[in-house]
Order: C-alpha cells, then structure tokens, then sequence
C-alpha cells in the first residue's frame, strides 16, 4: 500500500481509526529524527480538522553528545506547532545482559507507559518492519517476533499505533520535502557497530541488488507471521483456561501438566501480554524446563532485561522494579514519597514532624518488629503472611528514628510507640503483577 504526499492525513485517519478519534488524547513519540517530524506535523494538521488533544513526548537518553540540543530542537518544533511536549530525561543506563540498544529501547518504553494518552503514535514505517523481522530472525525468534512491530498493540492501558507501518519511508521524505521541514541527524545512525544500522546500510542494500522489491515483501512476510502469531495467542488461551485460578492466573503446577509445546505457547503468550521483552526460543524453553522441573515450594528467577520474573507460590510473579534505584533515607515531610513499589503518602503538622526525628528509608534484612497488639517477630515473617513477595521485602518502606524501627508500610507502629505525632500515613503499592 503506497501513499502520495496529498493523501497522508486521510492515511492516518484511517489507521488511528476515523470513527472514534475525535476528542481522543493522541501523544507522539517524537525523536526529533525526519520520521517522527512527519508524524507530528501530518497528526497537526489532522488536529485542524478533527478535534484531538495532540501532544508529544520526548525521551533524552544522554548517550548522544547532541542530546541536549534534539530536547531543545523537540520543544521548539512543538511550540511552533502549539503542541504541549514532555521531555523525560534518564539516569545513565545499565545494559546488563543485553546491550545498550536494549537498554535503551526498555527505559523508552517505561516511559511511553507512564504517557497519559488515549493513543500513543510511533512513526516506524515499513522499512523499519523488514529491518526489525532480519533482526528478530537472526536471533532465533518465533511468529510474534517474525511479525517485527504490530501496527497496533496495548501498552499500560492505552493502544500504542504505528499508523505509518506500511508505508514506505519514501512517502515520508516526500512529505517532508514538500512541506520543508527541518529534523536532527542522529549520528549513531550511520555506526556499523550496531546492528540495525548494519542491515539498513550493508545487508539489505546488497540483497536489493538481487531482490529490488525485498522490502515489501520482507513486510508482507511480517504480516503473515502476525496472523499466525495471533493465532498461537488463541490457542495460548483456550490451553490456559484448566491452568488458571479464580483471578485468571497461571497456577504453574498445571501448567505444567500441558504438552511442552503447548506449555512453552502458553508461557510466552503470558509475558508478551505483560510487556516482557520476549526472550529467545533457547532461553524460554530453558524457563520452561526450570518450572516444570521445580518443587511445588520452590523459588525460582529469572530475568528478562529490565523485569525479573520469580516463580513463588505456585504463580509466576514479575518484578518491573527490580533495577529500580533503591530510595535514600530521608527526613520525614508532609507530601508524597515515590518509592520503587508504591507510595508513601503523610499528612500531619508540619513543625511536629520536624521535631519527631524520624527517617524514611528501606526496612533492609534481618529486622525484628512487634506491630500494635501482635507478637514480635521478624519483619520478614510479618510481611509473607501479608503476602510481599520476599524479594520486595528488603526494599519495603519504613520510618525509623535514631536507629530503632518504628514503623512499618502495611504493618503499621511498633507495639512500643507511645507517639505517632498525630500522623496519617498512607501506603499506596503498586498492584503486582502475576501472570
């Protein structure tokens, strides 16, 4: 399907859904690169039009020397366009177990999650798509990786949409020419040493020789590959309905009854449509083999990139803040308190806290407690019969004064407190997530 530069806007209509956009939040994932330009000027004058409330996001990863000045460029083009432009900085990236692309690519998305928007729009277009089903199918990936950007998906409660996905990227530099509109240049985009750049510049030019048409049919390939992978989700479904509990999740001890291929089917069926960055065939059939083979009792964990995946209790839980950074302990303060699992929201006289002397920090290994009207034990022991998964534990939010545990997230003031200083403390945790 090929687009003119006059016929981009009703292009875009009809992917992001014509019947039911108007008064929609619609957010772009703008780069600043010519791509996502494209897609937030066509989305402009789409706004003139129908009525959406347009704005943009734009992810500073720090890596470039010039990042600085895409942000700057970022909220120029958006001022200029009367469009409201969020600009999220990150702290330095840890690409443990899968480079600095992935890393990158999961601290984007953290961020895309967190958008408030009915609509999120990428500007990946077709040539993305066959470079990203050359990737996926170097390293060994199945139908959902094959099927290499979706042209729609669900993201933390919202549809993320590449509404560009089948069009060439030369409709977009048409439109970008004719309206004469000015992006940056990324430089890491010409290095070989990563492996998009690699095949974008030496593989599939070379094959182009060969195969001139190699990119459309690349994409159509994708296209394929996803409607079988949606066909593998269907049965994932129907193969899960004996394995589940009454809240829908996997209870693994019948899972694992399930035909390996059909159990191994269900398992990435469950972490794709939790956000997990899929791992390659060898390492989910080595997951499998782990669940399968352990006790009923038994603790295992795995990580995924940025998410660590445990089974305890019978379910497989996923920890998204297990790279979190861990909080440091501050003076207690009326207001919010964003922790890595929740948060803790204190309301009070100001002066009286001051004078109270207590610290919020993490309640750390090996503390014993005795809550308001309970026998004393350890802090650990207290928070399992509340049900925190042990590996939150550590991390749990505490108030404490000149060394002594006071309070505890959950569990409420320490047996031996006479004061709570008039205090209301409100702990908010973030819903786990099982699959």
């Amino acid at each position: 399907m090929t687009a003119d530069v006059k016929n981009l806007i009703s292009h875009l209509q009809t992917a992001l859904g014509d019947d039911c956009l108007t008064g929609r939040k619609v957010c772009v994932a703008l780069s600043g690169g010519m791509d996502s330009v494209v897609l937030l000027h066509v989305l402009a004058q789409l706004r003139a039009q129908q009525p959406i409330e347009l704005s943009a996001v734009h992810v500073n990863h720090g890596i470039s020397p010039h990042a600085a000045d895409w942000a700057a460029f970022c909220l120029k083009i958006c001022r200029s366009l009367d469009v409201p432009c969020q600009i999220a900085t990150l702290p330095p990236l840890q690409s443990k177990g899968g480079g600095l692309e992935r890393a990158a690519r999961e601290a984007r998305y953290a961020v895309f999650a967190r958008v408030d928007a009915d609509l999120l729009c990428m500007a990946h277009h077709k040539n993305d798509r066959a470079e990203t089903l050359l990737l996926n199918l170097f390293r060994g990936a199945g139908p959902q990786g094959l099927a290499a950007m979706p042209g729609s998906r669900c993201l933390n409660g919202k549809q993320l949409v590449r509404p560009f996905i089948d069009l060439p990227r030369s409709d977009l530099q048409a439109w970008a020419n004719a309206q004469r509109l000015s992006w940056v240049e990324d430089e890491s985009n010409e290095n070989l040493h990563f492996r998009r750049n690699y095949l974008r510049h030496v593989v599939l030019p070379a094959i182009g020789q060969q195969f001139p048409a190699i990119t459309t049919v690349l994409a159509r390939t994708a296209e394929q590959m996803q409607e079988q992978a949606t066909l593998l989700a269907r049965l994932a479904k129907i193969d899960a309905k004996d394995c589940e509990d009454e809240h829908g999740r996997l209870r693994i001890s019948q899972w694992a009854l399930l035909p390996p291929v059909a159990a191994r089917n269900v398992l990435k069926h469950r972490l794709n449509r939790a956000g997990v960055h899929m791992p390659s065939a060898r390492r989910l059939e080595a997951l499998a083999a782990q669940l399968v083979d352990a006790r009923q009792d038994a603790e295992v964990f795995v990580r995924f990139g940025q998410t660590g995946c445990h089974l305890w209790r019978d379910r497989l839980w996923l920890d998204h803040a297990m790279n979190a950074p861990q909080p440091q302990a501050q003076k207690l303060s009326n207001g919010v308190i964003d922790w890595a699992d929740g948060q803790l929201e204190v309301q009070g006289d100001g002066q009286a806290i001051a004078r109270s002397g207590l610290v919020v920090r993490a309640v750390g290994q090996g503390q014993r407690f005795q809550p308001a009207g309970r026998c004393r034990s350890t802090v650990a022991e207290l928070l399992r019969e509340q049900g925190v998964p042990p590996w939150v534990r550590p991390r749990w939010p505490a108030l404490w004064r000149d060394g002594q545990l006071c309070w505890v997230a959950g569990l409420g003031w320490g047996g031996a407190s006479d004061d709570t200083h008039g205090l209301a403390l409100t702990w908010m945790p973030v819903p786990e997530q099982i699959i």
